[in-house]
């Protein structure tokens, strides 16, 4: 395999800089954008059965995030969510039948595990436990920024009727630092700099290809100027000449 000439390896490298360049300028706009991490996560839960309450296991309303939105649906019928301390919400709750929800999966669905009990329990929203709560017609939705301690989240409509149809639990993720800004500017650096060094070096060529600026002719010599003592010696001898030749 012939080899790269020597003088042709500086544009080489120059344009594999600026190449390099172009390629983290892509890989960073790209993780800017397509690549970027998901802001939220969003898990659900449709149907719930006869059960007169849904609520959530410790840990869950910060399962993805430091803050948290739940929406609850039941047409026709009031949707109350409350959000109290886990040993408040637990002695409410005593023995009722009910979905605990321990988390979600891949698909975006909450998984939920079923306590068996008591048909019914005391309407949520005369119960004060709460630290949060809200009660609407037909759909609800409460927010829950993280806070210390232990809490949990109850979803029902009266206490004796089925809970809600469906609920929506939505995490807004942390915010993570990203590694595009630091990309483009390298990126950018890279192609500039490899751009500006590969057309210095191509014009440089194109200079020594055309060789050395003519040189200019040379100038005419100058005859050397006679001393002083000898131009007064030239012209004695001019003056006696003139005499001698005098009639």
């Amino acid at each position: 395999m012939s080899r790269l000439p020597r003088r042709l390896v500086p544009r080489v490298v120059a344009a594999a800089v600026a190449l390099v360049g172009g390629l983290l300028i892509g890989l960073g706009a790209l993780f800017a954008t397509t690549l970027a991490p998901d802001g939220e996560v969003t898990a659900r839960l449709d149907g719930t059965g006869r059960q007169p309450v849904v609520t959530t296991q410790i840990g869950l309303l910060d399962l993805e995030g430091p803050r948290v939105r739940v929406q609850a649906v039941a047409e026709g019928k009031p949707v109350f969510l409350g959000i109290g301390r886990a040993k408040d919400v637990e002695a409410y709750l005593g023995k009722v039948s009910r979905l605990d929800v321990v988390g979600h999966d891949a698909e975006g669905r909450l998984v939920t595990e079923q306590a068996s009990g008591e048909p019914s329990l005391p309407d949520p929203a005369g119960v004060d436990v709460w630290t949060a709560s809200t009660r609407t017609q037909n759909s609800a939705s409460l927010v829950w920024p993280d806070t210390p301690g232990q809490w949990r989240l109850v979803a029902a409509t009266d206490g004796e009727s089925a809970g809600p149809t469906s609920i929506d639990v939505t995490w807004t993720a942390e915010r993570r630092s990203s590694s595009a800004p630091a990309l483009i500017a390298v990126g950018i650096l890279l192609l500039v700099g490899g751009g500006v060094t590969l057309a210095m070096l191509v014009s440089r060529a194109g200079l020594d290809r055309q060789g050395p600026p003519p040189s200019p002719p040379p100038a005419p010599a100058t005859p050397p100027r006679p001393s002083p003592r000898r131009e007064a010696r030239q012209r004695a001898a001019s003056g006696a000449n003139r005499r001698v030749r005098q009639p």
